[in-house]
């Protein structure tokens, strides 16, 4: 093993994975639940709006804060 030579799979990338595929579990998990009747629809609906408005705003924020400092330049 070459101590020079970066592990694959660590870092940031692996981290990135990491928190992509437990997205993805707790996604199906709530899809399960739903499907199952253990969540509400109404509960579910109100919690994907709530979560699309936060997304909607972290994105806007996010692309605010580019600008800004593309701008700084």
């Amino acid at each position: 093993m070459n101590p020079n030579q970066v592990e694959p799979g660590g870092g940031l990338p692996g981290a990135m994975r990491a928190i992509g595929a437990l997205a993805v579990l707790v996604v199906a998990l709530i899809g399960v639940l739903a499907v199952l009747e253990v969540i509400p629809r109404d509960a579910l609906q109100e919690w994907f709006t709530k979560a699309g408005l936060l997304l909607v705003i972290v994105v806007a924020a996010a692309i605010a804060l580019a600008m800004l400092a593309r701008g700084g330049r």
